[in-house]
């Protein structure tokens, strides 16, 4: 276990953290972090540089300790579910979801009482959310961005890439308060509270392969039914070549290459050696299979293009979208008396699903996925104005100033 100091600029005082590589390490922070009442936590992982991507780093900063853990290295990550748990115990995060994702697919960790400081930035509608931003404007620290991207799963990591780590938590907790403060001063903690339990709450599915990805390709629509086959075949051949290089598929071949080779088939693989956006080590190693799957594609049945039929039972009739169109109206004009951005107020699914099936008393909220009790206290009374208005066909205009 190695302490090291660091001092980030010449104006800023330098701090301590310590590396933990080991379990004895490990387990010599644990009784320090057990009698935390609140963490500041964060990771990094490698999914920039991996196609199976994983935990690379975990930084936990208490009020007076910084610690960065190598799970790379340290085998007894699980000793921290207790801790991750209890919901006696704060764990403060910046923009939670992809770490919490993270760390429940590698370590079955269960979350409670999380803070997380970019969704309280956000109900208090700053603009710029990075965390970079929000410590440099409210706590008068810069966080340099350099290592962000870095590939976390290399080793040994460098001075520069641990401070840059540490530096994620070691003054988080300050950042919380100072959010925590202008939520209450605004009223606005119990939303903050309401939205931090249903992120702690939320499981989101392992990410999976979508095999009709390619149709969200930029330039799909663009191509003939040919091309297209040719898309689809190589689209699913990166997917294979990446996962059997552990590479993300944007480095086997990004998007554009992908489009370029539709549309222009190479004759041979040794044109691939010289087609943009084909690396050398791609070129090499899968140039004939891509000219076969390119050829093979030109046989294969135009039907396996076709999706199936979509459900209709969504498609909004012509009620529906006029009351949508009233919704977004509303939501705009409560966007600028909040001053926050009109996806804070209403996420634009919840809109149409309001649209769609509007609730007729305060209860029937509850049905919709979402939707927070905070909205419903704060909106519910004039969205079942607006609704019971629409539905009794009563000739309404609705402007933004309000109900005419």
């Amino acid at each position: 276990m190695d302490i090291s100091s660091m001092t980030h600029s010449e104006t800023q005082a330098p701090f301590q953290y310590t590396l933990v590589e080991t379990n004895d390490g490990f387990h010599s922070i644990m009784n320090h972090l057990r009698g935390a009442k609140r963490l500041a936590v964060d990771i990094e992982a490698d999914s920039l540089y991996h196609y199976f991507e994983k935990v690379c780093l975990i930084q936990i900063s208490t009020d007076r300790k910084t610690f960065i853990i190598d799970p790379l290295s340290v085998t007894a990550i699980g000793k921290l579910a207790p801790i991750m748990a209890d919901p006696a115990v704060e764990k403060v995060f910046h923009a939670a979801g992809y770490d919490l994702y993270c760390l429940r697919r590698d370590y079955g960790f269960v979350f409670s009482n999380i803070f997380d400081t970019h969704m309280a930035a956000s109900l208090l509608g700053y603009e710029f959310l990075g965390l970079s931003a929000m410590m440099e404007k409210l706590l008068g620290v810069f966080h340099s961005k350099r290592r962000q991207r870095d590939d976390w799963s290399r080793r040994p990591l460098v001075a520069e890439q641990l401070e840059y780590a540490a530096m994620d938590t070691h003054h988080l907790l300050r950042l919380r308060d100072a959010l925590e403060a202008e939520l209450r001063q605004k009223d606005r903690l119990d939303w903050a509270l309401e939205e931090f339990a249903a992120e702690a709450a939320e499981t989101r599915p392992e990410k999976e392969f979508d095999p009709d990805g390619y149709r969200r390709i930029k330039g799909f629509r663009s191509l003939d039914i040919c091309e297209r086959m040719t898309l689809r075949a190589l689209y699913l051949l990166r997917d294979a070549a990446a996962r059997e290089l552990d590479a993300p598929s944007f480095k086997v071949l990004n998007n554009s290459a992908l489009i370029d080779l539709a549309r222009r088939p190479p004759r041979n693989a040794q044109e691939l050696f010289k087609r943009p956006g084909v690396s050398f080590r791609v070129a090499r190693k899968f140039g004939n299979e891509i000219i076969r799957v390119i050829e093979d594609a030109e046989h294969q049945d135009p039907a396996i293009l076709q999706l199936p039929p979509r459900c209709t039972d969504k498609i909004p009739g012509r009620v529906a979208r006029r009351l949508m169109e009233m919704l977004k109206a509303w939501r705009l004009e409560k966007s600028k008396e909040f001053n926050l951005p009109a996806g804070v107020i209403f996420p634009a699914n919840l809109l149409e699903n309001l649209a769609a099936n509007p609730p007729e008393e305060l209860n029937a909220f509850t049905r919709f996925s979402g939707i927070r009790r905070w909205r419903v206290r704060l909106f519910g009374q004039e969205l079942l104005q607006l609704f019971q208005q629409q539905q009794s066909c009563e000739p309404t205009a609705y402007s933004l100033d309000g109900f005419l």
